[in-house]
């Protein structure tokens, strides 16, 4: 048996350590006064002004986006005009043709990204118990009608989130949100009738979008028993990001090397492929099977495509494909990195994450059933300033 470890004897004059707390024992969540902005959809796009300047409130973890469009006159144009109301492929998510979420130097953490790529990072990322947006039918609706008659074909609603924050448990990712001249930011622009739904006839309606920012508070300095604890959540300043890359495919092989995946810890990739006319059905039955993918020399993932849907049941509870509450979106396939402390992607120690440094070869092969456009949505981490991702590990 091995004999316990001693800690060496203090020197004479030395101060004692003082061990802190952790931060999530000093602070509780709050959320703040909601962003409240009401614009009118229509032929072309329209940007919501102001802007949403977060408040500062602390240590900020997550945006929540309420986008309800509500349709009250009739979309009759002509005898036997259909289809009015109904919504695209991505609908009702892609009313939101662009949306960025930027730092207080202006830069990109998430986006720019449409409404639908949000949804499909709150679905796949890992951050929720229920991560389908679709999964409460209180805040998920749609109304849409085969006719031109109906006065209300085209309302809908939704709620999304940007996440900040990537482990609830030490608040790892929380970013310091505590000055009102250089805060962070949502610039958001909404998309065109034309582009929300099948029919241009549709009224566009009154379209309002409600932005809640959710925070800690600045901790307290000791707990009840007059113990310190730290003012600042671990590796402060680490920041995940979300970007998006689109790559052309043809029929048949293909190699595409993902160039903009690299340089950081991963957390997430998403892949999503789309047919020529831009659609995920299509796009689901030309999804190559087997799909797969290198880091530097070794193959990572060599994936037939029914395995891959057993994975994604397994890690995230959905079922058959489909763009239905429950459902595994068509054309869309995540490999997770967040997966290492317990069944579900989200609960995570970091030690899953795929290490990438800038230059190193990364790419995916396989055999596409029609040409089309493959996104790669990825989400890395940078670890904050003075510190390593061995260090957050635990």
């Amino acid at each position: 048996m091995t004999a316990p470890t001693t800690a060496p004897a203090a020197k004479s004059g030395d101060k004692p350590k003082v061990v802190l707390k952790p931060f999530r024992v000093g602070v509780q969540s709050i959320d703040d006064e909601p962003y409240d902005v009401t614009v009118t959809l229509g032929s072309a796009t329209v940007t919501l002004t102001p802007q949403y300047e977060v408040p500062s409130t602390g240590y900020l973890n997550d945006i929540y986006v309420l986008v309800e469009n509500v349709v009250t006159t009739s979309t009759a144009t002509a005898t036997g005009t259909a289809g009015v109301g109904v919504l695209k492929e991505d609908g009702p998510y892609c009313a939101i043709g662009n949306i960025t979420f930027t730092d207080t130097s202006n830069s990109e953490i998430l986006g720019p990204i449409t409404g639908w790529d949000l949804y499909a990072i709150d679905k796949f990322g890992g951050y929720m118990f229920q991560d389908d947006p679709e999964a409460n039918s209180d805040l998920f609706t749609s109304t849409t009608n085969a006719t031109a008659s109906s006065t209300a074909s085209g309302s809908f609603s939704f709620m999304l989130r940007i996440p900040a924050q990537l482990v609830p448990r030490d608040a790892l990712g929380s970013l310091p949100n505590k000055s009102s001249s250089t805060p962070f930011k949502v610039k958001t622009q909404m998309a065109a009738v034309a582009d929300i739904y099948n029919a241009s006839t549709t009224v566009g309606g009154s379209c309002r979008v409600r932005m809640v920012p959710v925070s800690y508070w600045e901790p307290t300095a000791v707990d009840g028993s007059g113990n310190p604890i730290a003012s600042q959540p671990p590796a402060v300043n680490t920041t995940q990001y979300w970007n998006k890359s689109d790559y052309a495919v043809v029929s048949g092989s293909n190699t595409i090397p993902l160039t903009n995946s690299v340089g950081y810890p991963v957390r997430n990739l998403l892949f999503v492929n789309r047919d020529t006319s831009l659609s995920r059905a299509t796009g689901e039955t030309n999804w190559p099977d087997p799909f797969r993918m290198q880091l530097q020399s070794n193959v990572i993932i060599d994936r037939i495509k029914k395995f891959w849907k057993r994975k994604v049941t397994e890690d995230y509870g959905y079922t058959a494909t489909g763009d239905s509450a429950g459902q595994k979106d068509n054309g869309v396939y995540p490999e997770t990195y967040c997966k290492d402390f317990s069944h579900k992607p989200g609960w995570e120690t970091r030690r899953g994450y795929l290490r990438t440094t800038d230059g190193m070869r990364l790419q995916v092969k396989g055999s596409f059933g029609g040409a089309g456009t493959f996104t790669v949505l990825t989400n890395y981490v940078g670890i904050g300033a003075g510190s390593s991702l061995a260090a957050v590990t635990n």
